[in-house]
């Protein structure tokens, strides 16, 4: 029995430091990911800083620390004994330090690549602290430092890196200063062992009322701020759940720091600490990669099951002829001190992580905390849910047509069970609820695959049945983003199986045609067909569009209309447009008008009173994934709108080194096709040929910028203001994609355009050159 509880103690430390680790790093890359979203040009080094400040805050507050500094005797040399004391204070210095800047490398880390990526560099962390201890201390390393030194950080390098083959992505930015932080953190332990041996008391500040509510009330007021801020569209409704994520990340790091510095550290010597230490980031590693924070290639793994063996071939080198020291955990036997705080940092810890759910749920909708948020279990009910969720994601994605490619649904189920609920909803009854997920997503696989869902859960509902439509106003000039949209409505009728009764482009919904289209609509009622007007960017802003929709609103009243996805364009609020516009689209019990963005939702719910508005995406997105068709030309491809809309923003001197066209697409001429339908695609993938010829592409224009993601093509989008087309779509929609920056400025555009030429050097086509 006495075994049995010396034993429990140092288990329950070690699961409790792997727990809050846990919950720290995975609550800190919450933070980040949308404070990123919700600020796009705040720079990760400045996240990071943040982020440090308030967990050495939290730190400073929450724990204390005190020594017993000898006293000369009459026999003892004072000179001595003060260098003693001296050499004890300096070691302090160096250890909060070291802790400061290793906490902010980790951060400034995990601002730039995967949790999980951070941990697994880190394993590291023995072979470091063995060569620290050799310049400390003058040890000298024995063969299975040198043998396992190779073994371990190649494998932790192939291990995170999305191209293991290529140096330039296997060091990056983010592995570099995890690997730094490593060198810190030993230095930092050194210093510490080396305060324990002067009889250092490190631990969780004794709590008084006065603090306990000054922690409480500081974080309340922050919360409620931030909270009625979102309230009032001041600020993200993300911007709680970051400050939420920041303030629990600041407590987990005060929690398992401490069980690390004052509880493991003091029963093991460092380098035995550094490998409870693995022991521990392995476990937290499989626990974000059970979360689905990161997915593995087999080379990822194989990288992994190497750095295990150098760390095995350490391990035996450092226990050969020791029976005592196998096993860490025989090692972790505690002073009278080091276990009580033990006992309780463990239930500091456990108060914690029934807190922790509760603040982040109930400051926050359900689904929009982020694809790397913790898992759950589900429940037998949920479960059936997801099933069916399933069933219904999968029954929507037959065949692609036209030789176009759908994305299936993402292979994560961690993901999709994580979001069964708000997978499953009816979005009629939800329709300002509908970007929950898109902007968590990173690859442009997972962004279209949900566009598409939407597209297909939605108008499936609106349909109600109906197999018949109405195509109106599709478009049919050179603006390509136009054509791209028709073609995306059509692309997402014929995947519905509905029938297109009649159509006519811009221009062609004259007298006549209406004439024939209402003829048409006398052989069907209400609830065999339905009318669609082409999607776009002129609501409100071009006069003649809303014109045009006026007329067909007036022709069929009783029949549902959609008018796919726009966006609210006000040139100056041109009043007496204005007041037209209001009496066009206002109380109209039969109309549903899709908004592509929340800038454009809120102006449609001040002026569009008694009609039926949803938050949808731009219907582009229904081609689907398009694969490049031809290398490029030209490193950047810049396109530069030449209307009203355009900001006027001025266009840097290009480097020597770079070729780059700059031009509007409109000027991109596209042969006519027989029919007017023929040349609306004709000029859609005009559009892509126009793109693909640049390595990466700048544009101001949003079809650019949609383009490019159907693609594939890493860009840069330059917003419009004070129209902010571009940014409200981005916020709304695509705010996870890795491969696209949205700037203001030419200079900037430029600038981030050759970031990403470097950034994915090794995956882009190579330029063709005469």
């Amino acid at each position: 029995m006495e075994h049995q509880r010396t034993a429990m103690g140092p288990l329950t430390a070690f699961m409790a430091w792997t727990v809050s680790s846990y919950a720290c790093h995975q609550l800190a890359k919450v933070f980040l990911t949308n404070v990123s979203i919700v600020f796009p040009h705040v720079t990760p080094v400045t996240m990071a800083a943040a982020l440090t400040v308030v967990q050495m805050f939290f730190c400073w507050m929450l724990t204390a620390a005190s020594w017993k500094t000898r006293l000369a005797d009459v026999a003892e040399n004072k000179e001595s004994i003060n260098e003693k004391n001296n050499n004890f204070l300096n070691n302090y210095i160096v250890a909060l330090v070291m802790h400061v800047l290793s906490t902010f490398l980790t951060n400034w880390s995990l601002a730039r690549t995967e949790a999980a990526s951070t941990l697994a560099i880190k394993l590291m962390e023995p072979l470091v602290s063995a060569l620290a201890q050799r310049v400390w201390h003058g040890e000298p390393l024995s063969y299975s430092v040198w043998v396992s030194l190779p073994l371990v950080i190649g494998g932790a390098v192939v291990f995170v890196s999305d191209d293991p083959l290529s140096v330039q992505h296997a060091l990056s930015a983010g592995v570099v200063l995890a690997m730094g932080s490593n060198v810190l953190l030993a230095v930092r332990n050194l210093a510490i062992k080396g305060l324990h041996s002067g009889q250092l008391n490190l631990g969780p500040r004794r709590f008084s009322w006065c603090v306990g509510g000054v922690l409480v009330g500081m974080s309340v007021v922050v919360l409620t701020a931030v909270w009625w801020l979102e309230i009032v569209d001041i600020m993200s409704r993300r911007s709680t759940l970051a400050v939420t994520s920041l303030l629990l990340s600041g407590v987990f790091h005060v929690t398992y720091s401490l069980i690390s510095t004052s509880v493991i550290l003091r029963a093991l010597d460092v380098v035995s600490h550094a490998m409870a230490n693995v022991i521990k980031r392995v476990l937290v590693v499989a626990l974000l990669y059970v979360s689905g924070s990161r997915s593995a290639s087999f080379v990822n793994v194989a990288g992994l099951m190497v750095t295990i063996v150098g760390l095995a071939l350490y391990v035996r080198g450092k226990t050969h002829g020791k029976t005592i020291t196998c096993n860490v955990f025989s090692r972790l036997t505690y002073s009278g001190r080091a276990s009580s705080q033990s006992r309780h940092l463990v239930k500091v810890l456990a108060a914690l992580l029934v807190t922790c759910p509760i603040l982040l749920t109930g400051w926050h909708r359900p689904g929009i905390i982020m694809e790397t948020a913790p898992s759950v279990m589900i429940n037998a009910s949920d479960r059936a849910t997801y099933t069916l969720t399933t069933d219904i994601i999968d029954n929507m994605a037959p065949a692609s047509p036209y030789g176009l490619r759908w994305p299936g649904r993402p292979h994560n189920f961690m993901l999709l069970s994580q979001w069964a609920d708000f997978l499953s909803l009816d979005y009629t009854l939800h329709p300002f609820d509908t970007d929950r997920l898109a902007p968590t997503l990173h690859t442009n696989d997972e962004v279209v695959w949900e566009m598409q869902r939407l597209h297909v859960r939605v108008l499936t509902s609106l349909l109600a049945g109906r197999r018949h439509a109405m195509l109106m106003e599709f478009a049919t000039y050179e603006n390509k983003g136009d054509p791209a949209i028709a073609a995306g409505q059509v692309a997402l009728l014929k995947r519905l199986k509905v029938t297109i009764v009649f159509s006519c482009s811009t221009g062609r919904c004259n007298d006549d045609n209406l004439k024939k289209a209402r003829e048409i609509s006398n052989g069907y009622n209400s609830t065999s067909l339905i009318i669609l007007l082409q999607g776009g960017g002129n609501l409100l802003g071009y006069p003649g569009f809303d014109t045009a929709r006026k007329r067909i609103l007036n022709l069929f009243p009783d029949f549902p209309t959609v008018l796919f996805s726009q966006s609210i364009w006000l040139k100056n609020k041109n009043r007496a447009h204005l007041n037209e516009s209001l009496e066009i689209y206002s109380h109209r019990e039969n109309l549903t008008i899709f908004l592509r963005d929340r800038q454009s939702l809120a102006l449609a719910q001040e002026y569009f009173p008694g009609t039926k508005l949803m938050l949808m995406p731009d219907m582009a997105f229904g081609l689907g994934r398009v694969p490049r068709t031809m290398p490029p030309t030209l490193d950047i491809v810049w396109l530069k709108r030449s209307d009203r809309e355009s900001s006027g923003y001025k266009v840097p001197e290009i480097p020597t080194n770079l070729s780059v066209s700059m031009s509007d697409w409109w000027d991109w001429k596209t042969n006519p096709g027989k029919s007017p339908m023929e040349t609306a695609f004709l000029m859609t993938f005009n559009g892509f040929s126009y793109l693909q010829r640049g390595r990466v592409v700048i544009t101001d224009r949003l079809h650019g910028h949609i383009l490019s993601v159907l693609l594939g093509i890493p860009h840069v989008l330059i917003d419009n203001p004070p129209y902010f087309k571009l940014s409200s779509f981005r916020r709304t929609w695509t705010a996870g994609l890795s491969n696209t920056v949205l700037v203001t400025t030419g200079e900037e555009a430029l600038e981030e355009a050759q970031k990403l030429l470097k950034k994915y050097n090794n995956y882009l086509p190579n330029v063709v050159r005469a």
